[in-house]
């Protein structure tokens, strides 16, 4: 499609799409069809991705707009206003998309000198341009300046040379079409003046100072990310389990390790007797003497076998509880019917199921492992593809830059080019405003002397003709007056209202006053009689749904009677199971402690046995060597023998040091448990305390920030009576300046009154002359 038709389609499709009555994909998809297909015709898509450029940055476009047409309203005009929408939202917003080839196209359909002032107006990078200053205020409205500053600014900046070179191109086309124009008209020998046009002379009214534009609020942006980790390539499961079990391993050799080479000595365990839980045992009859289960209560607990609590239940409770019982009822037919169809049970299906469940969780996990695996692999076929990806673009970017390179030297030539054409174009052009315009002058000026005379005369007969017609028409008044004068007066007729009639026009739903009183009286009896019909009909029903909520009532009793007893009689064969469990568990360890106190008894007898012969056998040994002389060995046996007696007393004291530890430990335990009850408490209550004040301040920051909208809507309305007072002034001010405008005002509004007087008796007039 060329470029043309494209820009012009482009333009009804904006120009006819209103978003209040549809949506931008339903408008699309209405107009254009399927763009998103393979088959989608190229021309279609490009227009959906302008539309949907215009219509995303609408007010960016919309503020610049503003702007344009404000400072240029006597040389652009209204209906161009989509035209301009577009062509901007292409130069500002898409130029890397269809690049500046492309757009040049674009601005070489349409009127070069429209063009021409837009393209200028907008890449205008002066420090006072309008782009700097009030439109840059306006965009602070809509975007960030950041945004504004390095996207929208520094693009205008970056394309500047080349759209100099573009506007050049479109005023030399311009030229040239005036040029070709005028050839055309001195060929066809047709003259045309220019007359010198009004140049307009602004106020001198004191320019406003420009907003300040507030100081941005940074906002941090940034987005830290790390490396990726690279653990997965280090380890697996299997390294992470051996790792494990290696650690276990040595904590507990290190453990062994420091029991045995312990410098302490060992206890000596099953060769001392021990009273440990005699101690134990009258410490837990101590503490068990301090509690007081038998302690009376302040209030008797109620009695609840003697009447039952009273339970108020609702519609929906009783709804609730009677579909419930109604799906357990309808589960249970549904297992019975299941076992007598086909029958057997479903216990072999859910131990099926449940093996099937531990192969799927193996499975499960073994997928696992392989998906990790195929990320690891994946990780690196990504990081290949990225290194190959930068040298393709690296290879790229340098035929780009020497494509660029070479671009710009064939644009250095066209504007050489160009520059030449330009200067012949201007030297002929002049040529021709220094002969063409003084003929053209005297030529029309005899043409407006002979006009001038012409409509003179014309204008002579119109006013005699019409002082004749006035005549005529002044005598036609007057005697139609005389006739209405000579008419005589009708009497008054006086009428009496019949209620029993009716109108008598003819129609369908005619009928007299009492008629109509008596269907209203007969339609407002009938509706009360549907009143109380529908009050019986409403009365019935509910005491239709009362009957069966109570019946549902009292089946739910039942149902509650007959679960209590059944639940009641399970706990009781449960209490007796357990009871007899215990029974069977404690006659069992009765006869294992039999045996085992027989066992120990024969063991304790056998040791006796070995230890009174091994005394005798000692106690020969002994005599043998006091007859030997051997009584120092004697004397050493002896004192070990004290020692040993002296390592057991250490033991005993060691060990009631350690029971009374344990005493304190506990009363300190005790202790410290009040005291975190007591923080827990003053914490909650400061949590409390905090939460009221800021309450508190939120009521007043609340209060604070509806002062603040009620100051802020007085100012605006200050700031708009303040503006509307000087709209007046500057008003008044402009008539009193330019005094022959309002007097042409003036006279354009009474003729304009005269004209409808006029009209108006005209109009008495031939309604008079019609009677």
């Amino acid at each position: 499609m060329k470029p043309a038709i494209l820009m012009k389609y482009a333009l009804e499709l904006y120009s006819s799409f209103n978003p209040k009555t549809q949506t931008l994909d339903s408008y699309l998809s209405d107009t254009l069809g399927d763009c998103d297909s393979s088959t989608a015709p190229p021309s279609n898509i490009t227009l959906k991705q302008i539309l949907y450029s215009v219509v995303r940055f609408k007010p960016g476009i919309a503020a610049f707009l503003k702007h344009y047409f404000y400072d240029n309203a006597g040389s652009v005009l209204r209906a161009d206003y989509d035209m301009y929408a577009i062509m901007l939202c292409l130069c500002l917003f898409r130029i890397e998309d269809i690049g500046f080839e492309q757009f040049s196209v674009f601005c070489m359909c349409e009127e070069p000198t429209k063009m021409a002032a837009f393209l200028g107006y907008l890449f205008d990078t002066s420090d006072k341009s309008p782009v700097q200053c009030s439109v840059k205020q306006e965009w602070c409205k809509h975007y960030d300046v950041t945004y504004i500053e390095k996207e929208l600014i520094a693009k205008i900046t970056s394309l500047e040379n080349d759209m100099k070179g573009l506007i050049n191109k479109l005023v030399s086309k311009a030229q040239g079409m005036v040029a070709a124009q005028e050839e055309k008209e001195k060929k066809a020998q047709i003259v045309v003046t220019k007359s010198k046009g009004t140049v307009p002379v602004p106020f001198n009214i004191t320019k406003p100072r420009p907003r300040r534009v507030p100081e941005p609020m940074r906002i941090n942006n940034d987005v830290k990310v790390g490396n990726e980790p690279d653990y997965l390539d280090r380890t697996s499961l299997e390294e992470i389990e051996a790792e494990k079990a290696a650690r276990l391993e040595d904590v507990r050799l290190q453990t062994r390790k420091k029991y045995e080479e312990s410098k302490e000595q060992p206890f000596k365990f099953h060769e001392t007797r021990s009273n440990i839980d005699e101690v134990r045992r009258e410490i837990e009859e101590r503490r068990e003497a301090e509690l007081q289960f038998d302690a009376s209560h302040r209030k008797p607990l109620p009695d609840f076998k003697r009447f039952n609590a009273t339970v108020k239940l609702n519609a929906a409770a009783i709804l609730r509880e009677d579909a419930l019982f109604k799906k357990k009822q309808a589960e249970e037919a549904k297992l019975i019917q299941n076992y007598e169809e086909e029958l057997r049970d479903s216990t072999e299906f859910y131990r099926w199921r449940n093996t099937m469940e531990e192969h799927d969780h193996l499975m499960k996990m073994e997928q696992v492992k392989s998906k990790r695996m195929q990320a690891v692999a994946s990780a690196q076929n990504a990081k290949d593809a990225k290194y190959r990806q930068f040298v393709d673009n690296k290879a790229v970017a340098d035929l780009i830059k020497e494509e660029g390179g070479l671009i710009g030297q064939q644009r250095v030539l066209e504007k050489e080019k160009d520059v030449v054409i330009n200067r012949q174009l201007v030297k002929e052009i002049k040529e021709v405003e220094e002969k063409a315009p003084r003929k053209a002058e005297a030529k029309v000026f005899r043409e407006r002397q002979q006009v001038r005379k012409t409509q003179k005369e014309e204008l002579h007969e119109a006013w005699e003709k019409k002082l004749q017609e006035d005549e005529v028409e002044q005598r036609r008044k007057m005697d139609k007056i005389m006739q209405l004068r000579t008419h005589i007066v009708h009497k008054p007729e006086v009428k009496v209202f019949d209620p029993t009639t009716c109108a008598g026009l003819g129609l369908l739903d005619e009928m007299s006053l009492v008629e109509m009183e008596e269907r209203l009286k007969i339609n407002q009896t009938r509706e009360k009689n549907e009143e109380m019909e529908k009050r019986r009909a409403i009365i019935a029903e509910r005491s239709i749904k009362q009957a069966q909520l109570s019946q549902r009532i009292n089946n739910i009793k039942r149902i509650r009677e007959a679960a209590k007893t059944s639940n009641m009689e399970a706990r009781q064969q449960k209490k007796m199971n357990e009871k007899l469990k215990a029974e069977r568990e404690e006659q069992a360890l009765r006869v294992k402690e039999v045996a085992l106190a027989a066992k120990l008894m024969e063991e304790r007898e056998e040791r006796k046995m070995e230890m009174g012969s091994l005394m005798d056998e000692e106690e020969r040994r002994k005599k043998n060597q006091m007859f030997q002389g051997a009584a120092t060995h004697q004397v050493e046996e002896t004192h070990y023998d004290q020692l040993l007696l002296g390592r057991e007393r250490e033991a005993k004291q060691r060990k009631e040091r350690a029971q009374s530890a344990a005493l304190v430990y506990e009363q300190t335990k005790v202790v410290a448990r009040n005291v975190v009850e007591k923080e827990t408490r003053t914490k909650v209550a400061a949590k409390k305390k905090l939460y009221k004040q800021k309450d508190d301040e939120i009521k007043e920051k609340r209060q604070d920030l509806l002062l603040k909208n009620k100051a802020e809507v007085a100012t605006k309305k200050y700031k708009f009576a303040v503006t509307r007072q000087k709209e007046k002034e500057i008003k008044a001010m402009t008539v009193d300046r330019n005094v022959y405008a309002q007097t042409i005002n003036d006279m354009s509004l009474t003729l304009a009154k005269t004209h409808e007087a006029r009209r108006s008796k005209n109009n008495v007039a031939n309604f008079l002359m019609s009677d």
